[in-house]
């Protein structure tokens, strides 16, 4: 069970995380990358469970206090290769020497780090060590401390021959994915436009920023949540708190809303269509007005219905059910709230580097 837990652990804090951070990722990508592939969007999941499970594997499970006795740090890098030497002079298989073994997890623990730097962020085997060295000496240093303060005294050895492997680990990683991160990056140099200031907006395009826009909202709602609470528990106690509840509620919420308003009116586009890069173009006047006919078909009458007592509340689902399948069923992918304002949509298409630059970044020299 000891060893399953820190993988559980980080399996259910990662969906909250995902969620949290979705919509920066995609933000991110539209604007680096010009899009957002399910390949990438695989990826980025596959990183954030990743740090997860490295924090959850390397600091897990905490130790009750006072249930540990106090560990030292082992400043001798070439102690674990003598561990390994010195188990070997027995004889027996190299795969079933204990500290080769360790080692060799060790290598393997920092092997997808390097994966990523190269295939998520375009940077070689420079980058990639630097980036191993720092992350190892984080958790070193986190068990060197007794994790920042928190314990009295190191639970867990702080051992320099662990720097060694992990950043081998990451180099290995890198070097490994040099093949296919060219081979991507020449892929999408072929099918490049560099002429191309705008585009059409592809279904999932849309779907993506309808995505983001309700994220936005929750998310934005939630945080204004916790933070009232927190400041009237701590101004006034938890019976003010509990009883400003259903109050918190709807009044983050309507903040949230406002949000989206703000940005559609000084705009014509939501928080999610800003994110993916979709502008929209308008061809009725007054413009203010259309512009509130597409806020009110879109997010913001989902979430006035979605707050309405059951029954009424089933409109949300309907108005959003509407609303996915007007991705797919109008012209350009404009779906019902632009329909409604009469506006018709189209994706910005940011610069990508030419082939030479996209060569560079899987170099194995490059920064």
């Amino acid at each position: 069970m000891d060893r399953l837990l820190p993988g559980l652990t980080a399996v259910l804090l990662g969906i909250p995380v995902l969620v949290a951070v979705f919509t920066p990722i995609v933000a991110l990508e539209y604007r680096r990358r010009g899009g957002f592939s399910g390949v990438r969007l695989t990826a980025w999941i596959m990183l954030l469970f990743y740090v997860l499970g490295l924090w959850a594997y390397t600091l897990l499970p905490l130790p009750e206090p006072g249930s540990f006795a106090c560990v030292g740090a082992e400043l001798d890098p070439t102690a674990a290769f003598r561990d390994i030497l010195r188990d070997q002079a027995d004889g027996g298989s190299l795969i079933g020497n204990p500290a080769f073994q360790q080692v060799a997890l060790n290598v393997l623990l920092f092997v997808p780090l390097g994966v990523f730097v190269r295939l998520l962020f375009g940077r070689g085997v420079v980058v990639s060590t630097i980036a191993g060295f720092v992350v190892s000496l984080s958790i070193e240093l986190t068990q060197l401390t007794g994790l920042w303060g928190v314990y009295e005294c190191a639970y867990r050895v702080f051992d320099t021959a662990d720097l060694l492997v992990n950043t081998l680990g990451a180099v290995v990683g890198s070097l490994a994915a040099w093949p296919v991160a060219r081979r991507l990056a020449l892929r999408a140099q072929r099918h490049a436009n560099p002429d191309a200031s705008s585009g059409p907006v592809s279904a999932a395009r849309r779907l993506t920023g309808m995505v983001v826009d309700a994220l936005a909202v929750w998310l934005t709602a939630a945080a204004l949540a916790i933070g009232v609470r927190l400041a009237v528990l701590v101004l006034s106690g938890h019976d003010a708190m509990m009883s400003l509840s259903d109050e918190v509620v709807v009044w983050t919420t309507s903040a949230a809303v406002a949000l989206q308003l703000v940005a559609v009116l000084s705009t014509g586009a939501t928080i999610g269509e800003h994110a993916v890069l979709v502008e929209p173009v308008e061809t009725r006047t007054p413009r203010w007005m259309w512009r509130l006919v597409r806020f009110a078909v879109g997010i913001g009458g989902w979430t006035a219905l979605g707050a309405l007592p059951s029954p009424w509340s089933l409109a949300a689902s309907v108005l959003a059910l509407a609303s996915v399948v007007a991705v797919f069923t109008t012209d350009g992918h404009r779906g019902l709230a632009q329909v409604a304002a009469g506006m018709r949509v189209r994706g910005l298409v940011r610069d990508v580097p030419d082939a030479s630059a996209h060569a560079d970044a899987s170099d194995t020299t490059r920064a």
